[in-house]
């Protein structure tokens, strides 16, 4: 059975992230409007809890699945990879099932300690009830990767984002719908009483949020029926094919749930502490944003204007950077991620075999696309902040007001991080897992410190969340790059891959910001909103054409995307 190359590979994934996240803006631009600050604080903090545990019950099963799988059909015994691929079910379906039926039944602690918003509880829950579907799908999506096709992980990632949208929006939006009914007819909303119908919207935010939160769940328990689908003609094709190989089974069930343990142990682990961030910020945020009010109570007082409580300010402004600047930040490192994804199966097979020729070729391909991508978006998210949040959040005013400056902060910590996640998966390859899993919990633990240290001080207040986020993003890039090329043994000229690019995204960030600064406000119109999309594609147009002159992507590359080879980069 003919598998994907890298480069066929990481397009496959990287169209399913651009389709993906097309859709996901158009889903999550509304939900934010519809929500606002308060509904996202409900939201966002119901997420910030699931992460974590979604990593530990499943979020490192693709990647384990995948070495594995691809180990045994190198080897072909067939049979050892469908014995671990049934251990695999087995073990997260148990493993889901058990910590959802946990988390729910504490949901209420849950809300009012850590996410200090109890109303939050019934978006944790709704949110809880996806664990068992994606458990389930992530065995079947790295049962697809390690027989070597990325497609069946792309579609079904597609098919889960179009369903997501359309619960996740349908929902709330009938919540909502029923919370104006209600008030227009006798004044109440959820049994409370209403002044007005702003406040009926701020009560009926936090059941909108579990509204939209359900529909996640319903999006996961589609998107498992069609990943299904999608996989069996292809496990039937890979069986027809090692039907004749003659290899004895030499594993049992006992024995692929120990070799699943051992390898997705630091996996999860890794992937645990990758959504530590998140929870650092939701248990930091609003604590230490109070003690900065407390300090200096003028530096939100503009919130006023929009009718936000000095009370509500904190939880408002947590909830705005969480929904709007943080939503911005994860777009590049989403994107890098699949090429470390599509790497590890050709990387662990040259590791395998000492190949130092081909595990060059291979990181080469993945550093220079990944710093090519990462760079110029990084710093161009720096420069354009504020338009950015613009064109997506244009009737949210005062989500915006605190969240363009930590942004333009994030866009430094992004451009870090889309090397560091290929780098951290790569590591996995190398047999390096526990060390990428020391990164991860070393960068955390150093975000925690710095948000501690810096949100409190009122002339940074959350902007010095998003300073601890580029500080320990910086820190965790340089690192797993160093261990990661010790531990490949691939020759010292691979660190140029990730270097070059740094020209090009200089001067795309200067074009970009040239333009906005000069040419839209002279256009007016509707082009002080979307003018920064013409920013965006000048931009976007010089860094191509610095990379053709400089020849850091020669012709080789963009054919090898076509002609499935992986060729070596200058």
């Amino acid at each position: 059975m003919k598998r994907q190359s890298f480069l066929k590979g990481s397009a496959v994934l990287m169209t399913m992230v651009l389709v993906t996240k097309l859709i996901g803006m158009i889903y999550k631009v509304p939900l934010t409007n519809m929500l606002g600050g308060t509904g996202m604080s409900c939201y966002s903090g119901a997420f910030a809890i699931f992460a974590p545990v979604f990593a530990a019950a499943a979020a490192g099963v693709p990647s384990a699945m995948s070495r594995l799988v691809s180990e045994q059909l190198a080897l072909g015994r067939y049979a050892n990879a469908v014995k671990i691929k049934r251990a695999a079910l087995l073990i997260f379906s148990a493993v889901s099932i058990a910590m959802s039926l946990a988390l729910i039944l504490s949901a209420h602690i849950l809300a009012a300690r850590v996410i200090h918003v109890p109303q939050a509880k019934w978006a944790l829950i709704g949110v809880l009830l996806s664990l068992f579907p994606a458990a389930v799908m992530n065995v079947e999506r790295g049962w697809a990767e390690g027989i070597g096709s990325m497609t069946p992980t792309a579609s079904s990632e597609i098919a889960e984002t179009i369903f997501k949208a359309v619960f996740g929006l349908a929902l709330p939006y009938k919540v909502i719908s029923a919370a104006r009914a209600s008030f227009e007819a006798y004044h109440g909303c959820f049994g409370h009483y209403c002044a007005d119908m702003r406040e009926a919207m701020m009560t009926s935010a936090p059941y909108a949020a579990a509204a939209s939160a359900l529909g996640v769940s319903l999006a996961s328990f589609a998107a498992c029926i069609w990943v299904f689908i999608r996989t069996r003609g292809l496990s039937r094709r890979c069986a027809r094919e090692f039907e004749h190989t003659g290899l004895p089974r030499d594993m049992g069930l006992r024995a692929a749930c120990r070799k699943l343990r051992q390898f997705t142990l630091p996996v999860a682990m890794t992937a645990v502490v990758a959504t530590l961030s998140a929870t650092a910020d939701l248990v930091t945020i609003s604590p230490q944003l109070e003690r900065a009010i407390s300090r200096r109570s003028e530096i939100f007082e503009h919130l006023g204007e929009y009718g936000i409580a000095a009370d509500e300010r904190a939880g408002f402004v947590y909830g705005s950077y969480s929904g709007l600047a943080l939503m911005i930040f994860g777009l590049l490192p989403t994107f890098t991620a699949m090429l470390g994804k599509s790497a590890l199966p050709t990387l662990s097979t040259a590791f395998a075999r000492r190949d130092k020729r081909g595990m060059t070729k291979c990181l080469r391909s993945m550093l220079l696309l990944s710093a090519g991508l990462s760079l110029p978006g990084g710093l161009g998210i720096c420069a354009l902040a504020e338009p950015i949040l613009r064109l997506f959040f244009g009737g949210a005013a005062a989500e915006i007001s605190v969240s363009a400056r930590p942004l333009a902060i994030l866009g430094i910590g992004a451009a870090f991080m889309g090397v560091a996640v290929p780098c951290l998966t790569a590591l996995q390859a190398c047999e390096k897992q526990g060390t990428a899993a020391v990164i991860s919990i070393s960068g955390a633990g150093l975000k925690l410190a710095l948000n501690i240290l810096l949100i409190p001080i009122p002339v940074l207040n959350i902007s010095g969340a998003a300073l601890s986020t580029a500080i320990s993003q910086a820190v965790m890039c340089v690192w797993a790059l160093a261990i990661l090329l010790k531990a490949s043994h691939a020759e010292r000229s691979t660190i140029k891959a990730a270097l070059t690019p740094i020209l090009p995204a200089l001067l795309c960030t200067a074009a970009a910001k040239l333009t906005q600064n000069a040419l839209i406000p002279r256009l007016g119109g509707r082009f002080e909103r979307f003018g920064v999309l013409i920013s965006i594609a000048i931009g976007a147009i010089i860094c191509l054409i610095s990379f053709s002159l400089l020849c850091i992507s020669p012709k080789n590359q963009i054919k090898g995307i076509f002609s499935k080879k992986i060729s070596q980069t200058t």
